[in-house]
C-alpha cells in the first residue's frame, strides 16, 4: 500500500469500447472524460499558509450588527476542492454561488468533490486541472455509483440458487428459505443476513485499474475493465492507493526461492 494522498480528477463515464494492441490482443476499456476541473477552494493546515488575499474572513451578526471581518483560522489539513461540469446559476443555491464566486465563477458546478493532500498544494482557486495530472500514472482507482435496480430478490441480488421444481415443492422455487437461529437463545435475523432488499445505488470503488491510453487533447482516459455507474454518470479518478508494481512481479517469492536453493545447496555439501 502506498497510502499517498495525491490530486485526482472528476469526470464522467462515456461508455465502453475495445482497443487492439500491435500483437492483436483485444483489451476492453472504459472511456472516461476526466476534466477539465475547476479549483473552487484550497484548504491549508494553518492560516499563515494561505495567500495574502485569503487570510481574512467575515462573520454575519444579523441585520442590526452587520458583517464584520475577522482573522481567518486554519483548515487543519491540506486539500483541494474541484468542480466538474457547469451548472446554471438559476438552479444553484446561494451557498453554491458564494463558493463559486471565490474562484471567479458566476455559476455553480454540478459535481464537487474534495481531495486531501499530504503537502501544501500549489494550485489556487480558479485554476484549471485536466487529465495531464495522470501522465506517467500506470494504475488508478475509479469511484462511482452503481446502477439502481430497485427492490430485488435474493437470486438477483446475491446470486442465490433456485429451489427444486419437483418433489412437492409448491410456490417456493425462488424464495430465500430459512433465516436461521429462529429457535435459539439469540433469536431473530442475524446481522448481515443476505436477504431481498434494495439493490444498487451504492458507491463502489474499482481499485488498481490499468491506464491503457490518455488523450490529452480531448481530456479522455482509457482504463482497462469496467467501472461502476451508467453512461454519463459522474466518477472520481485517483491514483491507486495500492502498490503500483506488476502483479506478476513478486519479490517475496524470489527471495524465498533463493533461500530454498541456498538451503538445498548447503544440505548437499
Amino acid at each position: 500500500m502506498t497510502g499517498t494522498r495525491t490530486l485526482g480528477l472528476l469526470g464522467k463515464k462515456l461508455g465502453m469500447t475495445q482497443i487492439f494492441h500491435t500483437d492483436g490482443k483485444c483489451i476492453p476499456v472504459t472511456v472516461i472524460q476526466a476534466g477539465p476541473c475547476k479549483v473552487l477552494t484550497v484548504k491549508m493546515a494553518t492560516a499563515a499558509e494561505h495567500p495574502e488575499g485569503h487570510r481574512t474572513a467575515s462573520i454575519n451578526n444579523g441585520k442590526k450588527r452587520g458583517r464584520h471581518a475577522r482573522p481567518r483560522s486554519g483548515d487543519g489539513y491540506y486539500a483541494i476542492q474541484l468542480g466538474f461540469q457547469d451548472k446554471p446559476a438559476r438552479v444553484c443555491s446561494k451557498a453554491e454561488i458564494g463558493n463559486a464566486k471565490k474562484a471567479g465563477l458566476d455559476h455553480g458546478m454540478r459535481f464537487v468533490r474534495e481531495f486531501r493532500l499530504d503537502a501544501a498544494p500549489t494550485q489556487k482557486a480558479g485554476d484549471e486541472v485536466n487529465v495531464k495530472v495522470f501522465e506517467g500514472v500506470a494504475f488508478v482507482d475509479v469511484t462511482g455509483v452503481t446502477k439502481g435496480r430497485g427492490w430485488a430478490g435474493t437470486i438477483k441480488r446475491w446470486k442465490f440458487s433456485r429451489q427444486p421444481s419437483s418433489h412437492g415443492n409448491s410456490l417456493n422455487h425462488r424464495t430465500a428459505g430459512g433465516l436461521g437461529r429462529q429457535h435459539s437463545i439469540s433469536s431473530g435475523v442475524p446481522k448481515g443476513k443476505k436477504m431481498a432488499g434494495h439493490y444498487g445505488c451504492e458507491q463502489v470503488t474499482m481499485q488498481r485499474l490499468p491506464v491503457i491510453k490518455i488523450d490529452a487533447a480531448r481530456n479522455l482516459i482509457y482504463v482497462k475493465g469496467a467501472v461502476a455507474g451508467f453512461s454519463n454518470g459522474f466518477l472520481t479518478i485517483k491514483k491507486t492507493v495500492k502498490n503500483e508494481r506488476e502483479v506478476a512481479f513478486k519479490p517475496g517469492l524470489v527471495v524465498r526461492a533463493a533461500a530454498a536453493k541456498a538451503m538445498a545447496a548447503k544440505s548437499k555439501k
